[in-house]
């Protein structure tokens, strides 16, 4: 049986809490590298979720716990980075010629950390004023308990329009004519077409991740083969994204030290290794563009096989349907409702990671 919705989705969003409680302390008190990760993975699905249930809830209400969780993303994430940028260039691979320019730039990244930790310690509230805007939660869950019929329609508008939000842009870097084209059928880019944002299509594609997710804890039953296929596409633009920020950082410490002034040969093997991680980079977009390839067509079946679009939110909370008329925003495609439905197709349990 499905997961009841006020143990599903809400539930999920009660382990988040649950998780900054258990990290916070580990990761602002004691910087510990785990405890920083898992705090900030807490505060982005937190995020996630509050953002698809926003439409339930009072506004004035959600605010300041909304707030709270971005200026503890804010603080998390400028530790976190450094971690993960040490951490990767520690273990990288690269030509004897180069391991010169690795040991320069990590030396200069440790000490980054050691003065963001510094200045994290100095500017710091007490983690009692860091973590009590979230009690705010308990509020917003029961106005969401009020309203927990329409979190079944509210995920699968989601799935989908997400979905496709995520697709046009994904089809666009594969060179593909539609969403979920099973054969690489070229495109020619007009001048007029605006440059594709591949950071956007990542960001697209994480909150594709969390809605998959919460849509699992809720009950919504999708294959297994789903979140893999979509793990290993998100994966590669990940990989992709930390190999930016690792050619961005690396260029940028340089040019703050005036490295090229004081020793053109080192600035020329921090180049270089910059260099190698920009054409590394672009290995691993062509990774993500041969498995959309391969799996997004059997992604978008599934989710219009598997999981129907449901009757309207308007409906399920007792307020007129706005007029679906004109748009803003991306050009999403009118998405008809059908009665409320939940499909069983597996028993296999949604597979969840950070």
């Amino acid at each position: 049986m499905p997961t009841k919705p006020t143990d599903g989705a809400l539930g999920y969003l009660d382990e988040q809490l649950d998780a900054l409680k258990r990290h916070v302390p580990a990761a602002l008190v004691g910087f510990d590298e785990t405890g920083i990760h898992q705090a900030r993975v807490a505060t982005r699905r937190l995020k996630a979720g509050l953002d698809l249930l926003e439409p339930l809830v009072d506004k004035d209400d959600l605010r300041p716990l909304a707030k709270a969780g971005k200026m503890l993303r804010r603080r998390l994430g400028s530790l976190r980075d450094l971690d993960a940028i040490l951490e990767q260039l520690r273990s990288y691979a690269v030509p004897e010629r180069l391991k010169p320019g690795i040991a320069w730039t990590i030396e200069r990244l440790e000490a980054a950390r050691v003065s963001a930790r510094q200045d994290d310690k100095r500017d710091g509230k007490r983690l009692e004023k860091q973590l009590a805007p979230f009690e705010a939660w308990w509020g917003l869950r029961h106005q969401l308990e009020q309203h927990a019929a329409a979190i079944d329609s509210i995920l699968t508008e989601a799935l989908h329009s997400r979905f496709h939000e995520f697709a046009l842009d994904a089809d666009r870097l594969a060179g593909l004519t539609q969403p979920g084209a099973t054969q690489p059928e070229l495109t020619q880019s007009g001048a007029d077409d605006p440059p594709l944002d591949v950071h956007q299509l990542r960001i697209s594609g994480k909150a594709l991740r969390y809605t998959l997710e919460i849509a699992g804890a809720h009950g919504i039953k999708i294959p297994k083969s789903v979140f893999k296929s979509f793990k290993a596409m998100q994966e590669s633009l990940g990989n992709w994204h930390d190999l930016v920020v690792l050619a961005e950082q690396t260029m940028q410490r340089s040019i703050e030290s005036q490295l090229g002034h004081h020793d053109p040969a080192a600035a020329a093997l921090v180049l270089d290794l910059a260099k190698l991680f920009l054409k590394d980079s672009a290995a691993a977009l062509r990774q993500f563009t041969i498995r959309w390839r391969k799996s997004g067509g059997k992604i978008r079946r599934v989710l219009e096989d598997r999981v129907p679009l449901s009757r309207s939110v308007a409906d399920e909370i007792g307020i007129p349907e706005p007029s679906t008329e004109s748009q803003t925003g991306r050009d999403l495609p009118s998405i008809p409702t059908t009665p409320l439905e939940v499909v069983i197709v597996s028993d296999d349990p949604p597979v969840s990671s950070s």
